[in-house]
């Protein structure tokens, strides 16, 4: 009897960190259709219609029924086209519809937005997904901050500093 339970319990102490070995953390799977959810506020990243220049505009909006709603939070994250690949940035752009719809882009200034995609996307508008434990931090390549967000909803980028609202999950 007490061998039967150790050699369970030798199969367990082998088994469980082989799982944990072979299933890594992926951001996303190279394609359509993920949502990106802001730790801090649980609000989602939404591009909305908007009368600016580019007709969308960036904001959080809560879930509905705990999920992000398919219309206005479902993004595209994608490695092809890109200034410079090196395997490890990536775009966002809304899911659903033409890439004309823009490409999440950030300035120095900490204005996050969507603006037409450049071909090849240019480091205003890639992405670097840091794991941070429990969720991503979205790096801009060029300016090297933080996707950052508030509790009314804004969305911008700030120097990362570890903190909740930058971590996207």
């Amino acid at each position: 009897m007490k061998s039967k339970r150790l050699a369970r319990l030798v199969g367990l102490a082998v088994a469980v960190p082989a799982l944990l070995i072979t299933t890594g953390v992926s951001a996303h799977a190279d394609g359509q259709n993920i949502t990106w959810r802001n730790r801090a506020t649980d609000r989602c990243l939404y591009w909305k219609d908007h009368s600016n220049p580019w007709g969308y505009m960036l904001q959080t909006v809560n879930p509905i029924l705990g999920v992000c709603s398919p219309q206005g939070s479902m993004w595209n994250d994608e490695t092809g086209n890109l200034q410079d690949q090196t395997g490890e940035y990536w775009v966002e752009s809304p899911a659903g519809g033409p890439k004309a719809r823009g490409c999440l882009t950030a300035y120095s200034n900490g204005a996050a937005y969507l603006e037409p995609c450049s071909s090849p996307a240019n480091y205003w508008e890639q992405w670097k997904e840091v794991w941070v434990g429990n969720g991503f931090n979205l790096v801009n390549r060029m300016t090297g901050q933080c996707l950052d967000s508030n509790a009314q909803g804004g969305v911008y980028t700030l120097k990362c500093n570890g903190g909740q609202y930058q971590v996207w999950y």
